[in-house]
């Protein structure tokens, strides 16, 4: 019978390599496409065109700091290697700020370590994982943040809590509400700019009705809603956002809808699915990214 493994408290404060990644415009384009953006849409052509002063995805560094990550230095000394993080790792919950313009083609160096590690009462641990991205040619600043990364049943005895951040909704009705339907290729779209191929989501696992959206592609689409909402469609103008929990996965092709409130200089938001559209043979609104902080 195969046991799940024990993170190791000695990892907090584990730093790494720095880690160097590259993207063009071709790239930005392709992820704006995933996350929704389209010709269709007036406020977004001007992230779709082949502009060599446009700015770049938001989502490029963000996506640099998860390949990071990704790689073997980290998830060997995290949970003895990728294969074991696909089967038990999920990311929980996180946050960035957004320090600069993001070029539309450029090299990117992410600095990364674990700062704090801990567990749950039910015996999941949760590892913060934290990073700075900046724009390798030059130095400056790009992106800093954390994931506060989620191992099912991987805490060992005697392991401290550590809790992901708490966001208050308003329980009034949604100030703004954006409907999607979900394209059932969703998954490859995501994983061919951002080079996520986790086999869970393509691989329709026992138990589940379909392989899982990625979460950083619906953190994407929502980011695309608030810049189309907030900031005529200029996705820089978007300044920082903490996500508080990933509640529930999402299935292609269930419908999202995005909702937003609008509490003084912030934007809180939602991603759900509606209880009609589930395909997962639950009961009610299912809240797959929930406690969503915007400020721009």
């Amino acid at each position: 019978m195969m046991t799940d493994p024990k993170v190791s408290m000695d990892i907090a404060g584990r730093a790494f390599s720095d880690y160097e990644f590259e993207w063009d415009w071709q790239t930005t384009q392709l992820l704006s496409r995933a996350c929704g953006a389209s010709i269709r849409e007036e406020r977004d052509l001007h992230s779709l065109m082949k502009s060599s002063d446009g700015a770049g995805h938001p989502m490029v560094p963000f996506n640099g700091a998860l390949l990071a990550r990704n790689r073997d230095e980290v998830m060997d000394a995290l949970i003895g290697g990728y294969a074991t993080w696909q089967r038990v790792g999920r990311w929980g919950s996180g946050g960035a700020k957004f320090l600069g313009t993001i070029p539309q083609a450029g090299r990117g160096r992410v600095s990364s370590r674990i700062t704090e590690a801990g567990g749950t009462s039910k015996g999941h641990a949760l590892v913060r994982f934290n990073f700075e991205v900046a724009n390798a040619s030059n130095g400056a600043p790009l992106l800093e943040g954390w994931m506060l990364l989620f191992l099912l049943g991987c805490a060992p005895e005697g392991a401290g809590s550590l809790n992901p951040p708490r966001i208050a909704i308003p329980e009034r009705p949604a100030d703004e509400v954006v409907v999607h339907k979900t394209p059932l290729n969703v998954t490859f779209d995501w994983a061919v700019p951002s080079g996520d191929w986790n086999t869970t989501h393509f691989i329709q696992q026992a138990g589940n009705p379909a392989p899982l959206t990625h979460g950083p592609r619906n953190m994407g689409l929502v980011l695309q809603d608030a810049a189309r909402l907030f900031a005529e469609g200029h996705l820089e103008r978007i300044k920082e956002v903490t996500i508080g929990s990933l509640p529930a996965p999402h299935y292609p092709p269930e419908t999202t809808e995005t909702r937003f409130w609008n509490e003084d200089d912030r934007v809180l938001g939602r991603l759900v699915v509606p209880a009609v559209n589930r395909i997962d043979g639950g009961e009610g609104d299912k809240v797959c990214i929930d406690q969503i902080e915007l400020r721009f």
